[in-house]
Parts: C-alpha cells; structure tokens; sequence
C-alpha cells in the first residue's frame, strides 16, 4: 500500500478537530438546530391540543424530530474540541442529550396519544428551548 494511501486512510477515521473558532460556530448552529426540533415538538403539542394536527401527522413529527436531533448530536459529538472548549463542549452536548432524551417522551406520548402528558411535556420543551437559545447565545 502507498504511504499516500496510508495517509487518506488514517485521515478519513480521525475525528474532526476544529479550531476554537470553528468549533464554536459548529456548537451554536448544532444548539440553535436542536432548539428548533426542540421548538417544533412544542408547537406540536400546543397544536395537538386545539385539535389542528392529525394523529399520523403527530407521530411523523415528533419522530423526525427526534431523529434530527440525533443526527445533529452524533455529527457534533464526534468533533474534537481544543482543551480550553472541554467545559463548553460538555455543556453543548448535554444539552442536546437532554433534548433527545425528552424529545423520546414526546414521540413516546404522541405514539401512545398519551394527551394527559402533553401539557408537562410542553412545559418542559418550552424551558429547555430558551436554555438552548441561552447556550447558543453564550457560546463564544
């Protein structure tokens, strides 16, 4: 085999390293694209509740929803950060974490049409999308 060959080889299975500005852009847009999963899934839920969303509709959000943010966490989470981005990166991806996690719940209520869950549900995706929005924001 090349040393040239070799070199690609090793260089498509390293994980990206960003520099501390790069890095940065990268964690706001990954914040800012699962707070809008995040803001979708409440949107949902409150319009669920006037009765403006079909049943099937519901279940194909919540779930794309839910899958985006695992795409969005897996590409961010597989960036390696310059030490000085440790705290923020740890910051970053439990954010999103929390957002898959509780974006679960939602598609697992929607699916279940678990409607008594809806307005805790809401509440919580209303708070945790301005802790994304705030993240996003600080993020420097």
């Amino acid at each position: 085999m090349s040393t040239t060959l070799l070199v690609l080889l090793a260089a498509a299975c390293a994980p990206q390293a960003p520099d501390h500005s790069s890095w940065t852009d990268q964690g706001r847009q990954a914040l800012e694209d699962t707070a809008s999963e995040v803001a979708t899934a409440a949107l949902l839920l409150r319009l669920e509740q006037q009765g403006k969303v079909p049943g099937k509709y519901q279940q194909v959000v919540a779930q794309d929803s839910e899958s985006a943010v695992g795409a969005v966490l897996a590409k961010f989470g597989g960036e390696q950060p310059e030490p000085r981005d440790d705290p923020a990166y740890t910051r970053v991806t439990g954010l999103m974490s929390d957002a898959s996690d509780l974006l679960s719940e939602v598609r697992i209520a929607v699916v279940r049409r678990d409607t008594g869950a809806y307005p805790g549900l809401l509440d919580r995706l209303e708070r945790l999308d301005r802790r994304l929005t705030e993240a996003a924001e600080g993020l420097r």
